[in-house]
């Protein structure tokens, strides 16, 4: 037999869908008949029958998960789940509430939305990865509401709560930037093509370059990991050998990136000029230092976790937050 949805549980109560989620989260400013007929029609298919229960008690989980990528957990220093997921805590700390770390990979098609299910947590906070970006389409009717702290995408409902950093603002610094420092001859090592994100940056990008009278720049794609960066490197100096400018769209591929072009002998920034994307430890320590755009990581986990809260707490917020990017000048550009 099939599981009953959230859309059944909706239809059933003649409400909209985002309404069903709410009154099964726990939200207690909906309409009282609303509310009554939802859990009524939750009882009748049998779907989330705990949960109900639990909102019926008028009581919560008192936690939030915390969705990360397995992979990112190799090395908890340094990267931009590092200081997203540490934002994110303090926010919830701050609430009393506890957070609880769900690794999550490739094949989590049904294990998170599960858990998601089971009432253990009052709603989650995803830090969105290439590698977990699946879990947008698996978790579109979740009994609880998510934050994501990166844009999927896939198409998120009106209100869903996403945090996220001015991507396309940086694109446009990092390319006024180059141009500025008197470099012509471009290139751009952008994320993941599945990633909104890493889009919003090379359109930034571009757009920057097309107003500047420029012409647009080859580009090569990597995964915003090290290795990733100096194999899009290699490909685009084997295929563009002149450059003098490059944009590297995380910290970890400019890393990978400098290693290569000084590998091939070239001195950064006097033969290249290479600029970075996220402003994580790396960026200060290696050499050269990396010139970065800076997205204020800790502030994005802290402020999904205020708006995940607020929301529990039917208060009005606005849930599509957009943190503004700034450039970090050091020696690499």
């Amino acid at each position: 037999m099939t599981r009953p949805t959230l859309v059944d549980v909706a239809r059933l109560a003649s409400v909209s869908r985002a309404t069903a989620a709410r009154v099964l989260a726990g939200e207690t400013k909906v309409d009282s008949r609303m509310t009554a007929a939802v859990l009524q029609a939750a009882t009748q298919l049998g779907y989330e029958a705990n949960s109900a229960a639990r909102v019926l008690r008028g009581g919560r989980a008192g936690a939030i998960a915390l969705i990360v990528a397995f992979n990112e957990l190799d090395s908890l220093t340094g990267t931009f789940f590092t200081s997203v997921l540490k934002g994110a805590a303090k926010g919830l700390y701050a609430d009393e509430i506890q957070p609880v770390l769900l690794p999550a990979d490739n094949d989590d098609g049904n294990r998170i939305p599960k858990f998601l299910r089971s009432g253990a947590v009052d709603g989650a906070i995803i830090i969105l990865q290439h590698e977990i970006t699946h879990l947008a389409q698996a978790l579109a009717d979740s009994p609880v509401p998510i934050a994501w702290v990166g844009r999927p995408r896939v198409e998120l409902a009106p209100d869903a709560i996403v945090v996220d950093s001015d991507n396309y603002g940086g694109g446009r610094l990092a390319a006024r930037a180059l141009v500025e420092a008197g470099r012509r001859r471009l290139g751009i090592i952008a994320g993941p093509q599945d990633m909104e994100p890493a889009r919003d940056r090379v359109r930034g990008w571009r757009d920057e370059l097309t107003e500047l009278g420029l012409d647009q720049s080859p580009i090569v794609h990597g995964e915003f990991t090290l290795v990733s960066g100096s194999a899009a490197m290699a490909r685009l100096l084997q295929r563009h050998p002149d450059l003098d400018g490059v944009f590297a769209s995380s910290d970890l591929m400019a890393s990978g990136a400098i290693r290569v072009l000084q590998a091939a002998g070239r001195q950064v920034p006097t033969d290249v000029a290479v600029i970075g994307f996220d402003d994580v430890v790396i960026a200060g320590t290696m050499n050269p230092t990396l010139t970065t755009v800076r997205q204020p990581l800790e502030d994005m986990g802290r402020v999904a976790a205020e708006t995940l809260l607020a929301v529990l707490k039917g208060r009005a917020v606005d849930r599509r937050p957009i943190l503004t990017t700034t450039l970090v000048q050091r020696e690499s550009a």
